[in-house]
């Protein structure tokens, strides 16, 4: 069901049944404002009845009505007065309404098959006693007549309510509609914000997100485009260099040299699985805004985890790793995502051994407010450390393998972790790399 039909039926059905009540608390209170009204009547009437009759002496005939009587309805009302049990006095009306012994007050009895409403006024020595009575008909035609100068416009107008009811749910939706129009003829690619000008208040926020979702959609769409273009510029290279030492193992004249290119494709396939890997580690870490900042970090745990997936380097180059922790305190305050944290370590630990010589000293100090990773390697030139975190940046005359990716991977995790990532001279020699929570989170 549409937003539109949805208000117009919860109108459509809410105002009659509002309508409704209303009307039924009017008549209840026009019926109680109706009966005090004619009850004070009779009783006002018994009084000056009574306070005209002698003592003693019986009442004549009642007078003539003479002149125009306007709009009195005299045949709904009636009086009778009573002396001693008997009737001395009554209208025409009146001759009908019985005489109780002992009356007093309030009746209502069935005077030819017609409910009526007499009050009995007894004197003080309850000889004489006036009754005055109005028919219940006059007052339910009064309390009708009454419903109906309200009903009868209402019920008239119902069908031209309805009208302007939809006219302005229609009226007041046209820009959710014009909103819908606008992303329904926009292109699979157009991600561009929306206009938020013509927008209600009420959309405005519904805008803003859509617009916000939109750049969120554009910046993973443009990092994956780069990523794609530069991955496939970057595998283009090894993959030949592979062809070209399979070619050269299947032609080897001999048993040394058909192992020596077999050796040197393994280190291929190995460069190869690397930049695999941390192409998929940026690729998540690009894709992972939306989960980072979940949870307290345990950052000896995650020290643990990059650690143990450094081993195998580690064993190979004979060096060794030292993690330090602050004596007191907590190492760091952080929220995010543990594993993304790990592969941060993990790429600053790879990139610590493998550029630092055989059978050094890699440290990894936590500390209160940072984090700081050295190494004992031949350092990074000024010229080149501003470009650090660009994929495929490499230093130049860097002897390793490698594909720039790992300082990149470092940065976007330590984006969406808010932490800035500075690299500076260590004291002593080697690359010193500082997280630090950054100074607008």
């Amino acid at each position: 069901m549409t937003l539109q039909r949805r208000l117009l039926l919860l109108l459509l059905i809410g105002v009659p049944l509002i309508w409704l009540v209303s009307l039924g608390a009017a008549i209840l209170h026009a019926r109680k404002e109706i009966n005090e009204l004619f009850d004070t009547q009779e009783v006002r009437l018994a009084q000056q009845v009574m306070a005209l009759l002698p003592g003693d002496a019986l009442a004549t005939d009642p007078p003539v009505l003479r002149g125009d009587p306007g709009e009195a309805d005299l045949e709904t009302m009636a009086v009778s007065v009573w002396i001693d049990g008997q009737r001395v006095a009554a209208d025409r009306e009146g001759s009908a309404i019985p005489y109780p012994p002992g009356a007093s007050g309030f009746a209502m009895p069935h005077i030819a098959r017609e409910r009526w409403r007499i009050f009995y006024l007894p004197s003080a020595d309850g000889r004489r006693v006036v009754a005055v009575g109005q028919s219940m008909n006059e007052r339910r035609n009064l309390l009708g007549g009454l419903i109906m100068s309200q009903l009868l416009p209402w019920l008239l107008s119902l069908p031209v309510l309805a009208l302007v009811m939809t006219w302005a749910v229609r009226h007041a939706l046209g820009p959710v509609r014009q909103l819908a129009q606008q992303i329904e003829r926009r292109r699979a690619d157009d991600l561009s914000p929306l206009d938020r000008g013509t927008a209600p208040a009420e959309l405005q926020p519904l805008v803003d997100s859509t617009n916000a979702l939109f750049a969120r959609l554009q910046r993973m769409l443009d990092n994956e485009r780069r990523l794609t273009a530069d991955a496939a510029h970057e595998l283009r290279t090894p993959l030949a260099a592979l062809r070209a030492q399979w070619d050269a193992a299947r032609l080897a004249p001999d048993t040394t040299a058909r192992t020596h290119a077999m050796e040197r494709i393994g280190t291929g396939l190995d460069r190869l699985t690397r930049l695999v890997e941390q192409l998929l580690s940026l690729a998540r870490a690009d894709g992972a805004a939306l989960a980072a900042n979940a949870h307290p970090v345990d950052w000896r745990a995650v020290a643990e985890q990059a650690v143990s997936a450094c081993l195998p380097l580690i064993d190979s180059t004979g060096s060794e790793i030292e993690v330090e922790w602050p004596e007191t305190g907590v190492p760091l305050p952080l929220r995010g995502d543990e594993a993304l944290l790990a592969t941060l370590i993990r790429n600053l630990i790879d990139n610590a051994l493998r550029y630092s010589p055989p059978q050094s000293q890699v440290t990894i100090r936590f500390e209160n407010d940072r984090l700081l990773v050295q190494d004992r390697g031949p350092g990074i030139d000024d010229r080149i450390r501003s470009q650090l975190g660009e994929r495929f940046v490499r230093s130049p005359g860097a002897g390793n393998p490698g594909s720039g990716l790992g300082i990149s991977i470092v940065r976007r995790i330590a984006e969406l972790h808010r932490l800035d990532v500075g690299f500076a001279a260590r004291p002593g020699g080697g690359l010193q790399v500082t997280l630090r929570p950054s100074a607008t989170s």
